[in-house]
């Protein structure tokens, strides 16, 4: 929100400035590249003092400074030229996309666009590997996610579906990128592709970022706090293990091995996590692909786009019959431009609302136009 260029900063102020004010994102990125860093349960938190005045887990960090148009204009050999798209950010189409395989609809979250694209990359070997979230499997923790790093189709059908809680699946990137994956697809939360994007960009003669063949990016309001979740929910568990969860329209529903649990949705809305007020990205706007519900029809997928990675491997797979894309009404466009604008416009109003009263910069650096198009407008 401002084009001061700041000094290089390192890990005492990420600890001042995101976690000890609870602003962390549990993206992981930080984790795999700093020993003072340990996750603790869905929570990051520096477990000694780091003496660096500078460091990459500040530089790298999605709640730290983010020159958001420095970072877009990084991708725009990809992007193409044209009019800034501030809603929704660039994108090259936008369609309703869904596996055409009926099984792996029932195993993905609505459509199931992202596990067809991954399952069709592995298979064309467009990708040797995709980083994505699964259910811990651990009876101790039933609602913990974990990253999982998919190479098969019965590892990709078993991390299917989304999870809602902030799990810090990149904590396992560099290791992968260093001994794992040549063509590496990393699935995540706008909040991780902005982590992953601004890693990407950090000098690193160890890693390589052409190893990162693919981000999709999945549509994310808010996460929820695990811990505060799990108080919640375990009681009407009842000890069943979950298979899936979804938030309809007015519900929360969770799939278990002996039947359907549902409960109110405004109970959840309590449990999300504070530091999702703070995020500006709605649609994963620094991915290649961005996918979410449509909202109106529960078998079918919002596609988005952006990059030409992005399209290369979208319409190879639907030449292949893995995908199959419609056109996206223009009442739902609108519908989405519209969610999407109100979050970015919250997210100024609160930012600008703290730099006057405490006076904290903001994390996030945009131009004034971009400002002037949320903030002027009724």
């Amino acid at each position: 929100m401002t084009t001061k260029i700041p000094a290089r900063k390192g890990a005492k102020d990420l600890r001042h400035e995101v976690l000890d004010r609870g602003l962390c994102t549990s993206c992981g990125m930080c984790l795999g590249l700093c020993p003072y860093l340990e996750e603790l349960g869905e929570h990051v938190a520096m477990i000694s003092d780091c003496k660096g005045e500078q460091g990459r887990c500040y530089e790298i960090c999605p709640r730290a400074d983010t020159d958001l148009d420095e970072l877009r204009r990084s991708l725009s050999d990809s992007w193409g030229e044209g009019a800034p798209d501030y809603d929704l950010g660039p994108f090259r189409y936008l369609r309703m996309s869904r596996a055409r395989d009926s099984a792996v609809r029932g195993k993905g979250q609505y459509g199931g666009t992202v596990t067809a694209l991954v399952l069709f990359g592995l298979q064309a070997a467009r990708i040797d590997a995709a980083l994505l979230t699964r259910w811990s499997g651990d009876s101790g923790d039933p609602l913990l996610p974990g990253p999982v790093v998919a190479r098969t189709r019965q590892e990709v059908l078993a991390a299917a579906g989304s999870k809602y809680t902030a799990c810090p699946t990149l904590k396992v990137l560099d290791q992968t990128v260093r001994e794992v994956a040549r063509r590496l697809c990393v699935v995540g939360r706008p909040c991780q592709i902005l982590a992953l994007r601004k890693r990407l960009r950090l000098e690193d003669p160890g890693f390589s970022p052409d190893r990162v063949a693919l981000a999709v990016g999945l549509f994310c309001m808010w996460s929820l706090s695990y811990r505060e979740f799990r108080r919640w929910l375990e009681p009407a568990l009842g000890g069943n293990r979950i298979e899936r969860i979804d938030i309809p329209k007015g519900s929360f529903v969770v799939d278990t091995d002996r039947g359907r649990v549902e409960l109110p949705h405004g109970d959840l809305l309590k449990h999300t996590r504070e530091a999702c007020r703070r995020c500006y990205d709605f649609t994963a706007e620094l991915a290649d692909l961005s996918v979410g519900s449509t909202e109106w029809k529960d078998d079918w997928n919002t596609l988005i786009v952006r990059t030409d990675a992005g399209r290369a491997l979208v319409e190879a797979a639907a030449a292949e019959g893995w995908i199959e894309l419609e056109p996206f009404p223009p009442e739902r466009e609108r519908l989405l431009r519209e969610a999407a604008f109100n979050k970015k416009k919250r997210v100024l109003e609160l930012l600008g609302q703290e730099a006057r009263e405490y006076g904290r910069e903001p994390y996030l650096r945009i131009s004034k136009n971009e400002q002037d198009y949320f903030l002027k407008q009724p």
